[in-house]
């Protein structure tokens, strides 16, 4: 029965892995996708199990000692930067942005407060601000009095608070109105830096939606490919992870992952910690360097807040 199964269903994890990797161009494989990367390292402890359960055996099929090895290698290919990517660790940093999505269904407002009080930053981005929540957040414009609030009855009002104050500041509406992102430059020790946050449209529960998102993406590279800013920092919760091939819609040459060399550090979905992964990105132009990047607390949201400290020169 140990051989039967493990055999079984090894096939069906890598099964997973090569689905999403091969249909991402339809919604319901680009969510498989994200969880793809997992289906392969269990693949992997699967096909362990069926090696061990047939290691007295006098024939033995060689393509099952195949995959203990090419397994490792495609993991690593996945998410080897998070763990070996360079940065800046050990250096001063002159700029710390926290974003956040508090979920527009959570009523426990008492929690970001508690975590604001303890975590302190020069710029905080905030995702499904709704009117409720604007009314609760007024500790946040006392501490950080520069502000673009672009608040919505559904899940896509974003903000961003700062300390410093904006060049400029607009409203960005790559699909509708309904979705904004918010563009800023302001300068840190003299040098002028541009924050896109965003909070894109989840690719379900149809293919609509799934292109629609992929739209903005193509809009938002665009912008950063075209921006003359030589420091840009794209921040909030993109509603996908760098395991999806669309992923590559947004990524632009210009940037690179702050995540690298500091770990998954996983943010949604926090109320689910066997099933999470990392939605919630930031990139930053190449030539800033990162000091430190890492999860925050619970904030009784379904998205834990990711904190990057930053040095621009």
């Amino acid at each position: 029965m140990l051989t039967k199964w493990s055999k079984i269903l090894f096939f069906v994890f890598v099964g997973i892995y090569l689905a999403g990797k091969s249909f991402y161009n339809y919604f319901v494989f680009d969510m498989l996708v994200h969880y793809s990367v997992y289906a392969l390292i269990i693949a992997f402890f699967l096909c362990l199990i069926y090696n061990y359960s047939i290691r007295k055996q006098e024939k033995k099929n060689a393509f099952f000692l195949l995959p203990l090895f090419i397994i490792p290698y495609v993991v690593y290919q996945n998410m080897g930067n998070f763990y070996f990517g360079e940065n800046a660790k050990g250096e001063q940093s002159n700029f710390k942005i926290i974003s956040i999505n508090i979920y527009s269904g959570n009523d426990d407002y008492k929690y970001l407060k508690e975590y604001l009080n303890e975590e302190k930053a020069d710029m905080l981005v905030l995702q499904e601000l709704t009117p409720a929540w604007q009314k609760h957040v007024e500790f946040v414009r006392k501490e950080y009095p520069y502000y673009k609030e672009e608040v919505r009855e559904n899940n896509f009002g974003i903000a961003i608070y700062s300390k410093k104050p904006f060049v400029k500041v607009s409203t960005k509406n790559y699909v509708d109105a309904m979705h904004p992102s918010i563009l800023a430059d302001f300068l840190v020790d003299g040098k002028l830096v541009t924050v896109l946050a965003t909070h894109p449209v989840p690719p379900l529960p149809n293919q609509a939606r799934f292109e629609r998102r992929n739209k903005q993406f193509e809009l938002m590279k665009q912008e950063i490919d075209e921006s003359i800013t030589t420091n840009i920092i794209l921040i909030g919760d993109l509603n996908s992870t760098v395991y999806s091939p669309n992923f590559k819609l947004v990524q632009s040459d210009k940037m690179k992952d702050a995540r690298s060399g500091f770990g998954l550090n996983n943010s949604w979905n926090a109320m689910i910690p066997i099933l999470r992964t990392n939605i919630d990105q930031c990139w930053v132009s190449k030539p800033i360097k990162v000091t430190n990047f890492y999860r925050g607390k619970d904030i009784k949201s379904d998205h834990f807040p990711i904190v990057a400290e930053l040095k621009i020169e």
